[in-house]
């Protein structure tokens, strides 16, 4: 075992040096180091280019920012207070005239008191 592991480092250590050594000295090939000529843009084209990027750069600026939390949607339009109060005197009355004739039924639940029976 002490016998193997100085091997291993040694040949370890061989082959770091020899993919150090085969890298090359960085320079390039004159002719494949520069990318192909292209056409010199108009101030008309940039221009152009420049007007849409203004554009697109606004709709982003106005749009839902990163971090925002979106707006719940209004479901209902709330009504006046006055408007609240007169339907839920209307219904607590018509929901006490029912109870006085036995309308409602008492314990709709299965666990109600009510419905259970004494053993």
């Amino acid at each position: 075992m002490r016998k193997i592991i100085p091997l291993l480092g040694a040949t370890l250590i061989q082959m770091v040096a020899g993919a150090a050594l085969a890298q090359s000295s960085g320079e390039v090939d004159p002719a494949q180091g520069k990318a192909p000529p292209t056409a010199r843009t108009t101030p008309a084209e940039r221009s152009d280019a420049r007007t849409e990027r203004r554009a697109t750069g606004r709709e982003a600026a106005r749009g839902p920012q990163m971090g925002e939390a979106q707006a719940n949607p209004v479901t209902a339009p709330s009504k006046p207070r006055a408007d609240r109060k007169a339907a839920a005197s209307k219904r607590r009355a018509a929901n006490a005239t029912a109870n006085k004739q036995g309308q409602f039924s008492r314990g709709g639940n299965t666990d109600a008191p009510e419905r259970q029976t004494k053993p």
